[in-house]
């Protein structure tokens, strides 16, 4: 069968601008300002493509461009930004214990900053969320809000407005999007946790990189449980068709079979053993607390660990154990080498890495050549994700 039909060509061309279009504005957004010339050469495209790309949007106001002074005697460039026009983005991280809302513009820094314990009833959760956002709404009632971004602890729906199901929130079938509506209209996007972690590692990435984007990549949050999010070709994958939307939720993934019971009905699921939260467990050696015993938090640990306690340093040692059991597992899986790790698990990089890798180097990716593994940020993900799942869809419109 001959596939050059002239209407299909013309779509796959259009799909290949478009990408192209949210590649340019994603990398104009980490390492602004940037002149077009090394826009040109980080994206391996004609500087007039640049051009065609950019003049309409300095004409719209999304960007800016201004003459700089450059490194050497007189000499000066013209560099690309997106414009302070007013414009702002809220971003709600919905986690298990702490929810974090923050607004953020498009040249980044977080602004607006409130951290409150996390309901258990999501309609408790849910109103105290809203009365914030109207707070933070009537505060800056002189600039334009464009979007609102929720990252949640599990699945969300193929059009990313409800969340199907959180395990470790015991929430279910959430229409958040509708919950947190505003009178103006302002969309409401509902992203998983590590898939929009992951976003904003990638912004961070691409920024430090010298050239190019960071094309793939698998990013793995562990807090109160463990979420993947996956980068292939720049572009966040979700899944397809019926389970768009459920992609990356390899924390729910056996690893020990017959194993502790989880919150989401299985047993042995990875979380159970390589999250921040499994560390309490770990430690106690699964037995009940004693009498006025306290069961150790995550930093805790971590903090008697770097004391010296034995005790702490083999807890840890086991969940790199197993993190990198659960690490060789995605990669064979997805096939994509590059890991980055991000949440509060990250604290005890310097305890865990070594079981992690020597975990990895067990498995058959482990005899491979050009697999990576490499800390992220501990916390800062959490609320900079929700920001950036809220801009990424902004820019994916424009």
């Amino acid at each position: 069968m001959n596939d050059t039909h002239p209407f299909r060509s013309r779509i796959g061309a259009a799909r290949h601008t478009s990408r192209r279009s949210n590649q340019l504005l994603r990398l104009i957004r980490a390492a602004q300002p940037i002149t077009r010339t090394e826009i040109a050469e980080r994206l391996s495209i004609d500087k007039s493509t640049v051009t065609e790309n950019v003049k309409p949007l300095i004409a719209d106001g999304v960007l800016t461009e201004e003459t700089q002074t450059a490194v050497g005697p007189g000499r000066r460039s013209r560099v690309v930004s997106f414009a302070e026009n007013g414009s702002y983005f809220i971003g709600v991280n919905l986690g298990v214990r702490r929810t974090q809302i923050g607004t953020s513009g498009l040249r980044g820094g977080l602004t607006e900053y409130d951290d409150l314990p996390t309901p258990r009833s999501p309609t408790a959760a849910l109103k105290k969320v809203r009365q914030r956002i109207e707070a933070i709404v009537e505060h800056m009632s002189g600039r334009r809000l464009m979007m609102i971004g929720v990252s949640v602890p599990g699945m969300t729906d193929i059009d990313r407005r409800r969340l199907i199901f959180a395990p470790n929130l015991g929430w279910q079938e959430v229409d958040i999007a509708s919950e947190l509506a505003l009178a103006s209209g302002t969309p409401v996007i509902v992203e998983n946790d590590a898939t929009a972690a992951a976003m904003y590692e990638a912004r961070l990435k691409i920024r430090e990189s010298d050239d190019g984007l960071l094309s793939n990549f698998i990013l793995i949050r562990s807090g109160t449980g463990i979420g993947v999010g996956l980068v292939i070709d720049s572009e966040v994958f979700r899944g397809g068709g019926s389970a768009r939307g459920v992609a990356g939720e390899f924390g729910h993934m056996t690893i020990v079979a017959g194993g502790k019971q989880c919150v989401c009905g299985n047993r042995g699921c990875w979380e159970m053993y390589a999250s921040a939260a499994s560390a309490a467990s770990l430690y106690m050696g699964d037995r009940p607390p004693k009498s006025g015993e306290t069961v150790p938090r995550f930093v805790e640990i971590v903090a008697r660990a770097n004391a010296g306690e034995l005790r702490s340093r083999r807890t840890l040692e086991k969940i790199g154990d197993h993190l990198g059991i659960g690490i060789a597992n995605v990669i064979m899986g997805v096939g994509i080498p590059r890991v980055v790790i991000s949440g509060r698990l990250v604290y005890a990089w310097h305890l865990i890495e070594a079981p992690m890798r020597a975990a990895i180097e067990r498995s058959i990716i482990g005899a491979t050549h050009g697999w990576s593994v490499e800390a992220g940020e501990p916390a800062g993900s959490a609320i900079g994700g929700a920001v950036e799942a809220a801009i990424e869809e902004y820019l994916n419109r424009i």
